[in-house]
């Protein structure tokens, strides 16, 4: 007769007279009900819940029972104890807490691939770390990561309970495959032990299929609100200025919403994002007109379109842009060219650009501007690709061109972190690159159209801080300007960092105007 505190909990809960055949690796056990005798191999129990399940009342029971008594079951000596020839039993606590391992720490938080329970080397690994170890199949663990995801989602909505208010950050993208996902994250203060924190969480990255209308978004944010109970305790949603997550969050939270513009160029494919019709527009705004919340829009992509906007005036530029973009693609595809480069130059590489992101042109000019010219130019005409030297005036228009748009990348790398606060940066960047175009225009010799396409478009999309701050003067019946929200003074004044220092320095009127203005921001 075999120990019982060895057999799985299913075995042990619903039959009695266990035994266990090491040789043929098969176990035995007498059903408590029908007394029928039941075999099985060591490392499976299906036969066993199979047989279970003709006992409805008994296998419902152990049913409740399962994780009650999983959680609660102090591990016996004997489980401890296992001979050197022998694996470890299924419910060992070793060969749990390895499994759990895979479940949680590699599969979970370091996202690999469910196919690596499969892979001989990482099952090689395993036995390498612990030979009484039996690695389990893909199988069981993608049985189990249901389980995994309900605990982390019940423990994230514990979480977000004793929460006030929080706000969220909504964007949905589509992948290589043209597979659309809808990604929600969650920000809030944590105050508890007396230290503030803040936290930030991904609700959900769920796959969005059909058409990308504002409805649809909206519906299935709404679904994602309730999963975790937060939809009364949102109090701003940020999202880009496609026209669809504008209308989705502008319908559903209408006051306070700021006037912006719609940018289809910045979708992945427009024909799938379509507009709210009419009568569908209507009936969500009957069901929705009495949400409070705000919405605000994406700092880093409206900075994105007005860099677009002022790129669409390089075309003085764009022999040199083309040649840098050349270099570019020889040095992943030419092996001569690399060889040579490398020589030169170490292991610097030289990134490609990518057509819709302009900080991947700024970070490839600027590897370029770290090459010297004579070196980088003597390479390409050693290597046959004198069509490719920069001529001296090229090169200047780069050096100019990385010089205009440093500042640029600077404002959206400082205002895209996750664990600081970032809007109280908005009003600051804002205003120091309005003031760094002005300085620009004095020394700029070639790219002066460029310096003017950027204020331009600086200044109509953040047309609501140049309002605010007495730079410039609304329209007649202009309506809600956008980034006019009072959020964003009141963010740059209480962060110490900033407080008024930004009036002083970027704030471009008299000093009058601007004694005027530190005033009231200090009152607010």
């Amino acid at each position: 007769m075999a120990d019982s505190s060895q057999a799985p909990q299913i075995v042990s809960f619903g039959n009695k007279d266990f035994e266990l055949d090491h040789a043929n690796k098969k176990r035995f056990a007498r059903c408590k009900i029908c007394n029928a005798r039941i075999s099985d191999t060591t490392t499976t129990t299906s036969d066993f819940i199979r047989h279970f399940k003709n006992h409805k009342g008994r296998y419902d029971k152990y049913l409740k029972s399962k994780i009650h008594c999983s959680d609660l079951q102090q591990p016996s000596l004997s489980q401890f104890i296992v001979h050197q020839t022998t694996t470890y039993p299924v419910n060992h606590p070793r060969q749990k807490a390895i499994t759990e391992a895979i479940i949680s720490d590699l599969i979970s938080n370091c996202n690999m691939p469910l196919s690596i329970t499969d892979n001989k080397h990482f099952i090689h690994f395993l036995s390498i770390m612990d030979a009484k170890y039996t690695a389990v199949s893909r199988r069981t663990i993608t049985s189990r990561l249901d389980t995994v995801v309900f605990e982390r989602q019940s423990k994230l909505t514990s979480e977000m309970a004793t929460v006030e208010n929080l706000s969220v950050t909504v964007d949905i993208w589509s992948d290589r495959r043209m597979r659309g996902f809808l990604g929600v994250t969650a920000h809030w203060m944590n105050t508890a032990a007396d230290a503030i924190t803040l936290k930030s969480h991904l609700l959900a990255c769920n796959r969005f299929k059909g058409s990308h209308t504002g409805e649809r978004i909206c519906e299935e944010f709404e679904q994602i609100c309730d999963q975790y109970k937060i939809k009364q305790k949102i109090d701003h949603i940020i999202c880009d200025n496609a026209p669809n997550m504008k209308k989705a969050f502008t319908t559903c939270f209408p006051s306070s919403a700021e006037a912006d513009e719609d940018d289809d160029d910045c979708l992945d494919d427009a024909e799938l994002w379509n507009a709210l019709p009419v009568d569908e527009e209507e009936r969500l705004n009957e069901t929705l007109t009495s949400k409070s919340q705000h919405r605000l829009q994406c700092f880093a992509h409206t900075l994105q379109l007005v860099v677009g906007d002022g790129l669409k005036e390089t075309r003085a530029v764009s022999s040199a842009l083309a040649k840098a973009s050349r270099i570019s693609s020889l040095l992943h595809t030419s092996t001569s060219f690399k060889e040579e480069f490398e020589k030169e130059f170490g292991q610097r590489g030289v990134p490609a650009s990518v057509v819709t992101r302009w900080n991947s042109t700024f970070r490839q000019l600027k590897s370029l501007l770290s090459c010297d010219y004579q070196t980088l130019s003597k390479v390409l005409d050693v290597r046959g690709h004198r069509e490719t030297i920069f001529t001296l005036r090229e090169w200047a228009q780069i050096k100019e061109l990385v010089s205009i748009l440093k500042p640029f990348a600077d404002a959206t790398d400082l205002t895209q972190g996750e664990k600081v606060v970032t809007i109280s940066a908005v009003i600051p960047c804002v205003l120091s690159l309005n003031h760094h175009l002005e300085n620009q225009k004095e020394g700029t010799q070639y790219l002066v159209n460029l310096i003017h396409s950027l204020q331009r478009s600086l200044q109509r999309r953040f047309k609501g801080i140049f309002v605010n701050v007495k730079m410039s003067q609304p329209e007649t019946n202009e309506g809600i300007l956008p980034v006019s929200d009072p959020v964003y003074i009141k963010a740059a004044v209480l962060d110490p960092a900033f407080r008024v220092i930004w009036i002083e320095h970027d704030v471009l009127v008299d000093d009058k105007l601007k004694e005027q203005l530190t005033m009231e921001v200090k009152r607010k």
